[in-house]
């Protein structure tokens, strides 16, 4: 690994030695390259916090990590910091935390820069004095662990500094229990405390949470208290409380234990009153519905909670599962109207929230029921395709794979699941050294002698859901097989609606020819687990009683002598929810050039329209020469040498016409093209980009986004292992990539042999290559014709691009993430090893990251373009980490597992509901790997996957034509489910998605704004001449039909699916609404007639 990580190393120093020379220049608002680089966690907390007198402090954090742990250290060097010397205890103080959480987050999250806004020390009424920590929104990057521990962290050091605690007032307790629900009402909140919870945790808080406001909307009780400087929602503040302290409050209980801090006890109190008891297999799991909460309109419902055909868990990991990612049979993502592709996230019923769908074939696909009756179980994704359009009713979905790190990571019993090969394995295994070779697909009379001389259950292959029927049905099954049914070969009789319906439960595969239903590889499992047998003439009787009184697994076993397990227990409910993405990414309206024009380039926005009008007045950053002095707004002076910004905002009359000329003069350009720019610069500095980058952007197809790169988007999906065969490479391609063996440690000379993925190597989507060319296109021209310099990418084919480095980010952060491209996948994916994603602070769970060409991240980003707003620094590369530390990255990764098999004993804790942490020594995880030399390769999976792209490429859901087709394809999909009430989905669609886009709709056109199209005026009311200032005609923001487009879908589906009558009247009552505002209320005459 040291030889990749000098090659990666040694590419990353090339590129800043060109940018360097490139920037030095002078072109852009800062001559040097503005993405510091930093090798680890240390050196990414002093570059990211460096305007807070930060230097040096890498070097402490290192020695300090060498003893203690992440948050021991975070605690420790906020401590240190807080008596070094200031110019006033708060300033020491604010730097001291925000060191504090740059550590707890590693150095990547913008969480430290702008979540905190600031400390004060104030005075409590009996005259102590109390520390005052001031959150805002941006707060939220930091998790709720991260918030919880930063109040920890303020705590100690206002005792190092002897500040006194907090004593709040009633006032300032009782407008935090107003203050969390209303912003629940604005704004996600992942959790909302009650009323007593919010007391008893702000009653004893050591220091004050407060906060600026960050909505527009007010309080009404408690207003203008004598220490609240706001009325508005602090954001930050109920962030902090509710999904940090209270949320949080088991883990933030555990670090005050273990490090022995006092003045905390107040959370034993709070844990006891919520009921936090750990589970020690309770022996079941309640289902559970908060998957169904926030269902979204046209997002299929595929399983309600724990029903009967819905996701059979199965335990293992594939190459591509993991870090919340989770796998399903391609037929059945088919299946499903093709709403989920490869990519797609699915909000799931346990162990976690959500996560992100990949493709393994070697879990099985779905049951369904065909149009002439048949019942057949499709495996594969071509015979899906096929049968599609023939399912009438789908059965049982199939199983979906979810890996033991996932019930880790959420601390989440394990829950008992069917009989599958790899337990059986595990079983055989425990029985005899050497397994006999046709253990995995034995003939049912094999299967037999392997269960009586091993005493093993009867074989998965030819098992059923024999616990999904009652003893009733059992029995009349029974009954129905010795008077009815006749074997030979294949086991037939005659059709009956009970029976059938009965062996559709059962998942007893049969066809329906003639008026007869015909078994054929279930006859003979079927016949002997009932506890019959045929006679000479294919005839059934009974060869031994069944026993009505005992559980029906334990009579079926006392009728044939064998062990009969369970096929399925826990089944997860689960529903489509964000679509996979993988395209450009753009600003809305996307400009090619950070240059403003205020409202002179028309409504597109055109720096051509506005050149053509030869001089603009706009608002600027003025910059002075420090050579000739002159006042400019570029980053050049006309003396050629560089402007330093002086802070000071200026109107200037721009030749903006001879500006667009000379530039296209010196690139060499004889036609323009259309450049799209921006009305105003949003940053502190109001610098602008040379137009020079707007017409290569424009002249290359790509655009620019606020801090000057070009980026793709792309949904994360985990990978630990590939074929270079489906990732477009040949077998010399991966060689020169430095995979020259296998997984295996063979010499690799097959483009289909498995080979372990490198921990900074990427994926690309192939539908973004194009783009990411056409960007490396532009940087090449930028750097010869504006820099004067040689050309770096030189590509001409999609495959150029291989062996290039690049950036990845996530919006959340502040921090990029060195990567290398080593090939395409045509999923709407970017694929890459799950350290990768969790040093972006990320899992796989279905969001989505940006990837930034290096050299065009080097070249182009500036601080300088970056919003003054608070959350501007977020979603910008200001750190670069060149090297990928497993221990400072987020330690959802060190919970991934990395067995080649499951021990027999994760499901023997299974079946008893055990914790998870019961059998997590056995399990080879991760974080146990830290620090040794297996730490970044020999990892293993349980589950083959064929192709990684092998399965549905996009959702049903981003190419159907409208959102009442999406509605109507998500009803169609949930009447074909089993496991789905669709009267149940057809209601909670209404009420959770069409009322309120309806009634939000209303509200709008009520308020709206009017606008002019020719000049972008915006008025709150119609003037009294009724036209703008420019003398045109204005038009509503909010159209009529924007009010009413769901109005009439709400009412076909509520007749369709009989909802409830409350929400028939609600419906009712919303076009009433609407009809008094758009159908005059004057009196229409009328005749006679109109009465009779």
């Amino acid at each position: 690994m040291s030889q990749y990580f000098n090659s990666l190393k040694h590419e990353a120093d090339r590129c800043y030695e060109i940018a360097k020379k490139a920037r030095a220049r002078g072109l852009d608002p800062a001559t040097d390259v503005e993405i510091p680089r930093a090798e680890d966690l240390a050196g990414r907390v002093e570059h990211l916090l460096s305007d807070w007198g930060t230097e040096g402090i890498a070097k402490r954090i290192r020695e300090l990590s060498k003893r203690h742990d992440r948050e021991e250290v975070s605690i420790l060097i906020a401590k240190e910091l807080a008596t070094m010397p200031s110019r006033s205890r708060e300033e020491a103080i604010d730097r001291a935390i925000r060191v504090g959480v740059a550590v707890l987050t590693e150095g990547i999250l913008v969480a430290p820069l702008e979540g905190i806004a600031g400390v004060k020390i104030k005075q409590n009424q009996d005259g102590s004095d109390y520390l005052s920590v001031y959150f805002a929104g941006p707060i939220r990057s930091a998790g709720g662990t991260g918030q919880a521990m930063s109040v920890l962290i303020a705590d100690v050091v206002r005792r190092e500094l002897g500040i006194g605690r907090y004593i709040p007032t009633e006032g300032e307790i009782e407008r935090f229990k107003e203050e969390i629900p209303l912003y629940k009402s604005l704004q996600h909140l992942q959790y909302l405390p009650t009323n007593d919870e919010i007391e008893l945790i702000v009653r004893n808080l050591p220091v004050c949470i407060d906060g600026e406001g960050t909505e527009e909307d007010e309080i009404t009780g408690y207003r203008d208290l004598q220490r609240v400087e706001t009325n508005r929602v602090r954001g930050g503040a109920c962030l902090v409380i509710a999904e940090g302290l209270c949320l949080k409050a088991p883990k933030l209980q555990k670090h005050v234990k273990r490090l022995k801090i006092d003045g905390w006890e107040f959370l034993d109190a709070y844990l006891r009153k919520k009921g936090n008891i750990s589970e020690n297999g309770n022996g079941g799991i309640a289902p559970s519905e908060k998957f169904l909460k926030d269902i979204v309109g046209g997002r299929p419902v595929l399983s309600h909670p724990s029903r009967v055909g819905g996701f059979r868990l199965r335990y293992g990991r594939s190459r591509a599962t993991g870090l919340a990612a989770v796998g399903l049979n391609p037929a059945t993502m088919q299946v499903l109207g093709g709403y989920i592709a490869i990519g797609t996230q699915l909000k799931l019923e346990r162990p976690g929230k959500a996560g992100a769908v990949t493709p393994c074939e070697s879990i099985e696909g779905p049951i369904v029921l065909l149009d002439n009756g048949d019942l057949v179980q499709i495996q594969t994704f071509e015979e899906a395709n096929r049968l599609k359009d023939r399912i009438k009713e789908i059965v049982d979905v199939g199983e979906i794979l979810i890996s033991f790190g996932e019930f880790v990571e959420n601390n989440h019993p394990l829950v008992p699941v069917g009989l599958t090969i790899e337990e059986y394995r595990a079983m055989l295994s425990r029985k005899t050294k050497e397994l006999p070779s046709d253990w995995e697909s034995p003939s049912f009379e094999r299967a037999l002698e392997l269960s009586r001389e091993y005493d093993l259950p009867l074989h998965p292959r030819f098992n059923l859901f024999w616990s999904d029927l009652t003893m009733q049905q059992i029995k009349t099954l029974r009954e129905y097989l010795i008077s009815n049914g006749k074997y030979s070969k294949t086991l037939t009789m005659d059709g009956n609606p009970e029976i059938k319906s009965i062996l559709e439960l059962l998942g007893a595969l049969h066809r329906v020819r003639n008026g007869k239903i015909v078994i054929g590889a279930y006859a003979k499992p079927m016949i002997f687990v009932l506890g019959l047998r045929t006679t000479h003439d294919g005839k059934l009787e009974e060869a031994a009683p069944l026993d009505e009184n005992l559980p029906v697994l334990d009579a079926l076993k006392k009728m044939c002598g064998i062990k009969i397990y369970p096929r399925a227990v826990t089944r997860i409910g689960a529903r489509m929810a964000r679509p996979e993405k993988a395209k450009e990414r753009k600003m809305s309206p996307p400009p090619h050039v950070l240059f403003p024009i205020g409202n002179e380039g028309g409504s597109h926005r055109l720096l051509n329209e506005a050149a053509a009008k030869g001089e603009i007045e706009i608002t600027v950053g003025e910059r002075r020469c420090p050579v000739c002095g002159n006042a400019t707004f570029l980053s050049m002076c006309r003396c050629g040498s560089h402007t330093i910004a002086s802070g000071i905002e200026v109107q200037a009359v721009i030749p903006v016409k001879s500006m667009l000329e000379d530039a296209a003069k010196r690139l060499g350009m004889k036609s323009v093209p259309e450049i799209k720019a921006v009305q105003g610069m949003i940053s502190k500095e109001k610098t602008p980009e040379p137009i020079e980058k707007g017409l290569l952007r424009a002249k290359h197809e790509v655009f620019v986004f606020k801090d000057g790169t070009i980026r793709i988007d792309a949904t994360d999906v985990p990978l630990t292992h590939f074929r270079p065969s489906e990732i477009g490479l040949t077998v010399e391609e991966a060689r020169r990539l430095g995979y020259e063996k296998d997984s295996s440690g063979r010499p690799l000379e097959d483009p289909d042999q498995i080979c372990e993925l490198k921990v900074q190597d990427i994926i690309i989507p192939v539908s973004c290559a194009k783009y990411l060319m056409n960007a490396a296109k532009f940087v090449d021209e930028e750097l010869e014709k504006l820099y004067g310099m040689p050309p770096y990418y030189n590509v001409s084919k999609q495959k150029d691009l291989i062996g290039h480095l690049a950036v990845g980010l996530a919006p959340h952060t502040s921090g990029g993430v060195l990567a290398r491209i080593i090939g395409f996948s045509k999923a709407q994916a970017g694929y890459a090893h799950p350290y990768f994603h969790a040093a972006k602070r990320r899992n796989c769970d279905g969001d989505e990251d940006s990837i930034l060409l290096l050299m065009d991240a080097l070249l182009n980003f500036s601080r300088a373009f970056l919003p003054e707003k608070r959350g501007g620094l977020m979603d910008a590369p200001l750190v670069l980490t060149t090297r990928l530390n497993p221990d400072e990255i987020d330690k959802e990764a060190h919970n991934l597992d990395l067995r080649w098999e499951y021990p027999l004993e994760l499901y023997e804790a299974a079946r008893e509901y055990r914790h998870c942490k019961s059998v997590e020594h056995l399990m080879d995880l991760a974080g146990a790997r830290i620090g040794t030399v297996l730490q970044y390769e020999g990892f293993g999976y349980t589950h083959e996957v064929v192709r990684i792209d092998h399965g549905p490429l996009a959702s049903s859901y981003t190419s159907s034509n409208s959102m009442g087709d999406n509605i109507d394809a998500q009803l169609e999909i949930a009447s074909k489910i089993r496991a789905v009430d669709a009267r149940d989905v057809a209601h909670r669609v209404i009420v959770r998605h069409l009322l309120p886009d309806i009634v939000g709709s209303l509200r709008k056109f009520s308020t709206q704004q009017l606008r002019c199209p020719k000049c972008n005026a915006k008025y709150r009311r119609m003037p009294l001449r009724g036209r703008c200032t420019c003398g045109n005609a204005l038009i509503l923001t909010v159209s009529a039909g924007s009010v009413s487009k769901y109005l009439e879908k709400a009412k076909e589906i509520a007749d369709k699916y009989d909802v409830p009558k409350y929400t028939r009247q609600r419906i009712e009552l919303v076009e009433t609404s609407i009809n008094s505002i758009f159908e005059s209320d004057r009196v229409k005459e009328s005749s006679l007639d109109d009465f009779f």
